[in-house]
């Protein structure tokens, strides 16, 4: 169990992870607030 644990806080493996959250957060923001970027003049 302690191997899995050292496994699981190596740099690669948190780095997927993270990024691999902040990508689905992105592409809910997306989905939700479509075209954020650009802000329409009216």
């Amino acid at each position: 169990m302690q191997d899995v644990e050292t496994y699981l806080s190596t740099a690669p493996v948190l780095a997927t992870s993270w990024f691999g959250l902040l990508a689905g957060l992105l592409i809910e923001i997306n989905r939700f607030f479509p075209d954020a970027l650009v802000f329409p003049f009216p």
